[in-house]
């Protein structure tokens, strides 16, 4: 199954049950999108969080780079989340189910 899990939250706790989600589901073999919304953006630029470490291992799964509406604030993060972020919005009928967080 194709998967895109949307995470537009501040809350670390609820970004890091999404992402965990996505790491275990990338595990068992199924496609799995990111995609980071404008709200979101606190946790990322917060290098304490479990979150910041997390994003930085979308390789490690096999995931692709993920997908953010960050825009002018892009340049807040740092070069190691921008260097897993792609610009852009998935196009939702390319995934079985979207999950948003």
């Amino acid at each position: 199954m194709k998967f895109l899990i949307k995470i537009n939250t501040d809350s670390e706790l609820i970004s890091y049950e999404a992402i965990a989600l996505a790491f275990t589901l990338a595990t068992f073999d199924h496609a799995v999108q990111l995609s980071f919304g404008k709200g979101s953006l606190t946790v990322l630029m917060d290098e304490s969080t479990r979150i910041y470490g997390m994003v930085q291992s979308l390789e490690l799964y096999d995931l692709p780079k993920a997908y953010h509406e960050f825009s002018d604030e892009l340049t807040k993060l740092s070069p190691a989340i921008q260097a897993v972020l792609t610009i852009g919005q998935p196009t939702l009928d390319d995934y079985d189910t979207v999950l948003t967080f």
